[in-house]
């Protein structure tokens, strides 16, 4: 019996090792199963709460056809990628996140950790995907109501376009070629297709054709499209589709003044605002663009509002922006312009000659530059006479001219809103010459409509000395 028992303490010690190392590592399997969690859900089920410490598997059942997306709620984005198996086949992405299922079946959406990063909340979330209507220029969409879909909104971008986004809340893009870019704040939506002659390194072909931008619930997006061309100075003209922008890439030389003249336009209630345009630097790495310093001028001819003459500070390429208004329906012809320059004027020196020889081209003479007197004024007066062939023509005489960027400075539509600034025309011949008040010369500006030829003289004289 003592043998037998003997036995029995000689199997009971070779046993309880084995045991105490099972329950050694019974915390590690432990450990590895909270790693991952796994559910069983619906599409637009209540988020699952995780970390990005944790690999989480969420199953449901699909319908063939069906375009779902893993979302991970309200949470930037980040690492980890996301893939979806049907059975032990994984299913090609339609987007980043987003799939198509190509049968009705049981699928399971994996969200994988992050590593090597702090670990983050995060809730998961496997909701079917609802395409909203189709934005354009002329109507911003508004997504549903729904926090248990995700909401598209798709649009297109052309050749030769430029696009905005506006809204609120947190968007995405989806591109054409499907990539994604997430966590993209309004405001900061300006892209360009650049065309055959693009960039260097844009892949044009994921820019043309249909977008996607994913927006939360109840999320306003409105959507403005710019044609871009690159065009000569003095070239042909170029002709801006209906309800589009437009942005003229050009190069120009060191001093030189250029225009947008606009041979044609709509006679609609926004018709002014295709007057309204800005040069500015090609390149521009600030998401507000910069526009040089301008001379605001009363448009001549039929068509009210604002037109703007620019000097450019150095040679390069540079970028008309034009807004042509979104709704109208007739095409808009345009080209850019140099103007003429005058000799300078003095005072009491003679007539300076501004000479319109080529069709609608403007003059932009320099003005003499004086200080403001006792009395407020320059002390001097301007004086417009000898008009030959003009019938309708502009002269504005500003000193201090200053950047126009339209949405963040008023003055951009008031013509009279520089205090140092006068208008001059058929009706008014002569004005008090605006004071030297900035760093800017002071300069005369010469407006006339397309077509227009002929002359006038401007003297500057010194006002008479008051008893």
């Amino acid at each position: 019996m003592l043998r037998r028992l003997g036995g029995c303490v000689v199997a009971l010690a070779l046993l309880l090792p084995a045991q105490a190392l099972t329950a050694q590592a019974a915390p590690a399997a432990d450990q590895r199963a909270a790693a991952t969690k796994t559910r069983m859900v619906k599409l637009g089920h209540k988020p699952v709460r995780a970390t990005t410490a944790h690999k989480v598997r969420l199953t449901f059942e699909g319908r063939k056809g069906q375009l779902v997306n893993l979302a991970r709620v309200d949470a930037a984005e980040q690492c980890g990628g996301r893939i979806l198996r049907r059975g032990g086949k994984t299913v090609k992405p339609w987007a980043q996140g987003y799939w198509r299922l190509p049968r009705t079946a049981s699928y399971t959406a994996i969200n994988k950790p992050c590593r090597n990063q702090e670990k983050a909340r995060v809730r998961l979330q496997v909701r079917k995907v609802v395409r909203q209507d189709r934005l354009t220029t002329d109507d911003p969409v508004t997504s549903g109501r729904s926090a248990r879909v995700t909401h598209l909104i798709p649009f297109r971008v052309l050749a030769d376009e430029r696009a905005h986004l506006g809204g609120g809340g947190r968007l995405a893009l989806i591109r054409p070629d499907r990539s994604t870019t997430r966590d993209v704040a309004p405001g900061d939506l300006g892209f360009a297709v650049p065309g055959a002659s693009g960039a260097s390194g844009v892949d044009v072909a994921s820019l043309i054709g249909r977008w996607f931008v994913e927006v939360e619930p109840r999320t306003e997006v409105s959507l403005s499209t710019s044609t871009v061309r690159t065009v000569a100075v003095d070239g042909s003209p170029t002709i801006v589709p209906a309800g589009r922008y437009a942005r003229l890439s050009f190069t120009g030389t060191a001093g030189q003044w250029v225009y947008a003249e606009i041979t044609s336009a709509t006679t609609g209630q926004a018709a002014y605002q295709h007057r309204m345009y800005n040069v500015g630097p090609a390149e521009q790495s600030s998401p507000v663009e910069y526009f040089l310093p301008a001379v605001q001028v009363e448009c001549p001819g039929s068509t009210p509002g604002s037109c703007m003459v620019t000097q450019l500070p150095a040679a390069g390429t540079y970028v008309v922006s034009l807004p042509i208004s979104p709704g109208d329906d007739t095409d808009v012809s345009v080209r850019v312009r140099s103007a003429a320059r005058a000799l300078p004027a003095t005072v009491d020196g003679p007539a300076v000659s501004y000479a319109v020889t080529t069709p609608g081209r403007w003059v932009v003479g320099d003005l003499p530059e004086v200080p403001k007197d006792a009395a407020g004024g320059s002390g001097a007066t301007i004086t417009l006479a000898n008009v030959s062939m003009l019938v309708d023509w502009r002269v504005r005489a500003v000193s201090g001219y200053g950047p126009c960027n339209p949405g963040l400075f008023d003055d951009c539509f008031a013509i009279d809103a520089t205090p140092n600034a006068f208008t001059l025309s058929p009706a008014r011949p002569t004005s008090p010459l605006p004071f030297d008040a900035f760093a800017n010369p002071a300069v005369a500006v010469l407006a006339v409509p397309p077509g227009a030829t002929g002359s006038l003289d401007l003297t500057v004289t010194k006002d008479a000395p008051q008893p």
